[in-house]
């Protein structure tokens, strides 16, 4: 039996998703890592070296309608892994995650793009409020309260 919490981690592909892998190398010994990303290139519940990786349909702004098979295949993922926390670099999929993680009383971890050095996020914009912690990799971009600068990523 894994003593370790376990931990969700969702992101969209590319940049997205190479932020939230090195995050998550450092958080490699204190949880259980499982991952979500859309992707063709996998198997539904393969492996991203050695943690289990779900693939979960892409959705961004253009296409809207993508939200629903998206939001019930996160929502699967959360009722079936049961994870204490989530931590998303973005974008749309990651919001999801945070949406419904803050429905099911899941803690919640945003980091906001890297890409983003003159205005938080589109997707983070509109979960700011619902994530617990909301991570800036700018440091002008945080106020100290809500938004928060630890470092950058990259």
């Amino acid at each position: 039996m894994n003593a370790k919490p376990k931990l969700l981690a969702i992101s969209s592909p590319g940049g997205h998703w190479i932020q939230l892998t090195r995050v998550c190398a450092r958080l490699e010994d204190r949880y259980q890592l499982v991952y979500a990303m859309p992707s063709t290139r996998f198997n539904a519940a393969a492996t991203h070296q050695g943690h289990k990786l779900y693939s979960i349909t892409d959705v961004s702004a253009d296409d809207k309608w993508r939200l629903i098979p998206c939001a019930l295949q996160v929502l699967w993922i959360l009722l079936k892994e049961r994870p204490a926390a989530i931590i998303s670099t973005g974008a749309a999929p990651g919001a999801v995650a945070i949406g419904l993680g803050k429905l099911l009383r899941i803690r919640t971890i945003w980091v906001d793009s890297i890409a983003n050095v003159r205005q938080i996020s589109r997707a983070g914009r509109l979960i700011q409020r619902q994530a617990d912690v909301f991570l800036t990799q700018w440091e002008h971009l945080s106020d100290g309260q809500q938004v928060l600068f630890k470092g950058a990523v990259l």
